[in-house]
């Protein structure tokens, strides 16, 4: 169902809170901090037994001492009661239920020096964990065998003793590019197959895929003679295109090649009666900008059909119902992701769950009955769930944050405006509860370009307007859920259209008063710094700008950290063929006409958008007298993920907010330990 706007729709979205209660909350509760963001605990990975009684799940938990996130397994009744650690040890992962439901599996660092992960089941009602493999390289991904006799692994294949230890006194040379590797040293890798015989673990393993390939996504038969995968025989970065399915014979090692093509598949399961083989892809020719389809290959004919033809939802994963005739999707509906069923013959779709907010994770029973799953929504992040799927009634299986019960957490509103060519954006606006006036805003721009902001928990937007800010997130053309149509809306034109969608919703907030235009900011990470930074070279209405792992030059990016979707989608050509179009598109060409105080946030090791892009960017700033900062993070990537690093980037971004918008001196409390630490120093 898709809901038409004029030039201005308002869709308010109170979840569970009425307008009163709302009210009070506003009035009683505390603002939400950085402190409150970096000290989330987080669930996920649901797993639910086979029987539904039990589901397991990560908890993760912030260590501010050792500056990490420190994960366990728990498990929790379907009632929501008896949670504990399911295993004693932090290090413990990627926990699955057997088949039976009598073991739970999980992986585990083994060894002194060079710990690698090796392979553990554990018996669900009590006793020791058994270490199952004894491989050379760590165990990945793993996959059980339905008669649970069995299971398949994924692992990086080893060197020879002799080149290893060359390898160890220095010889480490990357040939960028070739054999296994890409701008990065790889390895080749494999699935293979251990017994499960715990009076005898741990067992080696024997080899099903041969070599010398890179493995992405695998499944094994029902009836475990079969292994379906997908394999690269290099391992280029910007080559996923060159993908296979391949169905291989256990026994024999025969492979029968299922696709043949320019296009990147994944995301393999089997039909219950071991008849058919599902797979994602964007195309079954070409790498078309897409939001990803649903493929039905029936072995006996090689007929290939795409499933769910005709709907515009963002399929994010998907389970086969055990009846076969139908497959549960989680899929992305605008600003909401919820549970959906396909019928496998007519393609029809029906919406199983219909909340709003998040749904991710769901992991259901053998009979497909029950479903575990995390939901999340702007001010409720990310718990789990178990809903019956005959009546939809659900029960709460968690409460990992209970203290944001005493926190003023903010609604979000769904808005709809009209872009300079008349196309509808959505976007998602928030606003301090107290505002009656226009004030400070923030245009926030989301990654991607392929990115969308939905209705789950955002901290960053609670704690911008914790401290009065208003935020709106424009889907632009160019973001997923709303069908391909406009995914496909900046193909060739990137800073064009996307542009004028931004600029039009921020003339809407004004419109509506709840900005006011002299106290406006501009936000955004990867693309959103990307797009940002094109942003403050076309228009100087915005008093601060923050740029997070940014591109500022298209042509000086090609090599050091290029992704394949330029070239493809976003721009077209190369830097040669194209070269006046990378040129104009590129923000460094248009740096001399920024007069916005800019802060920039990098990781060292980001691979994806290079480092060299925000200091160039920053330099050039700094050399045109425009007020900038730069902070680099060392070892991290494309995003911030070490907690301390975390809370500089969340409180320069907001001193740096404060300072340009408002022209006040910001400062944030001290953290709760910093300051009992205060306390007792004071009474001693």
């Amino acid at each position: 169902m898709r809901i038409h706007s004029s030039k201005w729709t308002l869709l308010v979205l109170l979840g569970c809170l009425g307008p009163s209660d709302a009210a009070g909350q506003a009035a009683d509760a505390a603002a939400f901090t950085v402190d409150d963001a970096i000290d989330m605990v987080r669930v996920s990975g649901p797993k639910l037994a086979p029987d539904g009684t039990r589901i397991l799940f990560v908890k993760d938990e912030l260590d501010w001492d050792e500056n990490e996130r420190k994960s366990r397994i728990w498990v929790v009744g379907s009632d929501g009661t008896g949670a504990r650690p399911f295993t004693g040890s932090a290090d413990d992962s990627n926990p699955e239920w057997s088949p039976d439901g009598r073991w739970v599996s999980f992986t585990r660092p083994v060894g002194d020096s060079d710990r690698v992960r090796q392979l553990f089941v554990l018996p669900v009602d009590g006793g020791e964990a058994v270490q199952l493999t004894r491989h050379p390289t760590a165990v990945g991904s793993y996959r059980w065998s339905e008669d649970g006799a069995s299971v398949f692994f994924q692992a990086n294949d080893s060197l020879p003793d002799d080149l290893e230890e060359e390898r160890k006194k220095g010889d480490d040379a990357v040939f960028i590019d070739e054999g296994p590797n890409g701008q990065t040293r790889g390895s080749w890798n494999g699935v293979w197959r251990v017994t499960v015989s715990l009076a005898e673990a741990p067992l080696d393993a024997t080899r099903v895929t041969p070599g010398p390939r890179r493995i992405g996504d695998y499944a094994p038969s029902p009836d475990g003679n079969f292994l379906v995968y997908v394999y690269r025989q290099e391992n280029r970065r910007n080559a996923g295109h060159l993908s296979e399915v391949v169905l291989h014979t256990i026994s024999s090692g025969e492979e029968v090649q299922i696709t043949d093509n320019d296009a990147p598949e994944s995301q393999l399961a089997w039909s219950p009666d071991g008849r058919a083989i599902t797979f994602g892809a964007p195309d079954l020719e070409t790498w078309e900008l897409d939001q990803g389809n649903l493929y039905h290959y029936d072995i006996p004919t090689g007929n290939v059909r795409q499933l769910a033809a005709d709907t515009d939802v963002d399929i994010r994963s998907y389970h086969w119902n055990p009846g076969g005739r139908s497959v549960e999707i989680v899929a992305l509906d605008r600003t909401d992701a919820n549970i959906f069923r396909v019928d496998v013959r007519s393609g029809e779709v029906e919406q199983v769950t219909h909340g709003n907010g998040i749904i991710s994770g769901a992991s259901f029973d053998a009979l497909h009955r029950r479903v575990a799953f995390q939901h999340a929504s702007p001010s409720a992040p990310g718990d789990l769930w178990l809903a019956d799927l005959s009546d939809d009634s659900r029960v709460r299986l968690t409460d990992a944050n209970p203290d944001l019960a005493d926190r003023n957490l903010a609604e979000p509103e769904v808005v709809r405006w009209q872009s300079t060519d008349g196309l509808e954006i959505e976007g998602i606006l928030y606003r301090p509860a107290r505002r009656t006036s226009p004030g400070a805003a923030v245009l926030e721009i989301h990654g991607g370009p392929a990115g969308v902001f939905t209705r789950g928990f955002d901290a960053d937007a609670q704690i911008l307007v914790a401290q009065g800010y208003a935020v709106l997130q424009p889907n632009v053309r160019g973001s997923s859920g709303y069908g391909d149509a406009l995914l496909r809306g900046n193909m060739n034109d990137i800073g064009g259209g996307d542009y004028h969608d931004l600029m039009t919703g921020v003339d809407a907030i004004i419109e509506r008063g709840v900005a006011h235009p002299d106290s406006l900011a501009v936000k955004g990470w990867s693309y959103g710094g990307i797009l940002g930074g094109w942003t403050i070279t076309r228009t100087e209405r915005f008093k601060a700008a923050s740029l997070g792992a940014m591109v500022a030059d298209w042509r000086s990016e090609f090599g050091a950290g290029f992704n394949f979707d330029v070239v493809r989608w976003y721009l077209g050509g190369d830097p040669w063929s194209n070269r006046d179009y990378w040129t104009e598109r590129s923000a460094y060409s248009h740096l001399d006409r920024v007069t916005t105080p800019t802060i920039l946030f990098h990781g060292t090791e980001d691979r994806t958008d290079t480092m060299e892009q925000s200091m160039n960017f920053f330099a050039g700033l700094r050399h045109l007298g425009v007020e900038a900062r730069f902070i680099l993070f060392p070892r991290e990537g494309h995003g911030i993920r070490e907690p301390r690093h975390r809370r500089t980037l969340l409180v320069e971004e907001m001193r740096w907010l404060q300072r340009y918008v408002r022209g006040m001196d910001w400062e944030p409390p001290a953290r709760p330990d910093e300051a009992a630490e205060k306390d007792v120093a004071t009474i001693s």
